[in-house]
């Protein structure tokens, strides 16, 4: 079942010049894009492409000033729809420290649902609950900002998840963080999907978007392909035009690939094809 559904969405930046003239500038246009519940979606493109603006869509902080945006059928457009809206679609911003609101992890979590009304005892089993989702339960009496970069942006996650939404927009989410922190993300998210969670991946990163089951690639602000992976990364074409790259492990995998190698191209991670490389040099 699709749950989220874009139809032609537009929406501009206002620009000013020296003399104070008003002009635009493209945050998305023409924008149609279909996501189906329980999908693990990545949209990828460089900085000014359109992927925050279409992520702020998702959910009302910014409203189509062309077309329609729908989440469960309930048109963002429609202020009276935008607290359902907000309750079905969680955020997670790129800084974790912009999203700290409290100076003990537990009450950091609790936040969302306390503002949404919810009765004390489910908000401890709330937060308690999100915590064991992203793997922070030993945290709970800690202090968020005395945490590593990778564990804040897990709190955060634990936050948006105690709002218990049916959709988690990671919006860049990975983009400040060392490669440890970025994998404890990616392992939450991966976890979240098996779950069945609707997750919308917003990255730069190629190798991050590998488990996902499409790949959006916007460039200028329009929706240049949707596919798989695999079919995305094996648009050699497509990932010059954007400025991207396949994967090392993948690009690795596809020139062995060329070279006679019985490997995995598909999806190709490091250690899976190290093992296949190791396999094709016993029988030279």
């Amino acid at each position: 079942m699709d749950i989220i559904k874009l139809q032609d969405v537009s929406y501009y930046y206002k620009t000013y010049d020296d003399n104070g003239a008003v002009g635009q500038a493209i945050g998305v246009e023409g924008v149609s894009l279909t996501i189906s519940e329980g999908a693990f979606v990545a949209l990828v493109g460089h900085n000014g492409c359109g992927k925050s603006t279409l992520a702020k869509l998702l959910n009302g902080l910014l409203i189509p000033q062309k077309g329609t945006v729908t989440v469960y059928g309930l048109d963002t457009a429609d202020k009276n729809n935008i607290f359902e809206i907000r309750k079905n679609v969680g955020m997670v911003f790129q800084n974790p420290d912009n999203q700290m609101v409290a100076s003990i992890v537990e009450e950091d979590v609790a936040f969302g649902p306390e503002n949404l009304g919810v009765p004390q005892p489910e908000i401890v089993e709330r937060v308690y609950s999100a915590l064991e989702q992203v793997g922070m339960i030993e945290y709970a009496k800690r202090s968020p900002h005395k945490l590593s970069g990778g564990q804040k942006q897990r709190i955060a996650i634990a936050g948006a998840l105690a709002i218990k939404p049916k959709i988690i927009v990671f919006d860049e989410s990975t983009a400040m963080l060392d490669p440890q922190g970025r994998k404890e993300v990616l392992e939450v998210a991966n976890g979240l999907k098996s779950q069945g969670m609707t997750v919308v991946l917003i990255t730069h990163f190629m190798e991050e978007v590998a488990t996902c089951d499409s790949v959006v690639v916007m460039s200028g602000g329009h929706v240049l392909k949707t596919g798989t992976p695999n079919e995305i990364f094996n648009d050699a074409e497509l990932l010059k035009n954007v400025g991207l790259e396949a994967p090392r492990s993948v690009a690795l995998a596809q020139k062995l690939k060329q070279a006679g190698f019985d490997v995995t191209v598909e999806n190709a991670d490091a250690q899976t094809l190290g093992g296949e490389v190791c396999l094709n040099l016993k029988k030279l």
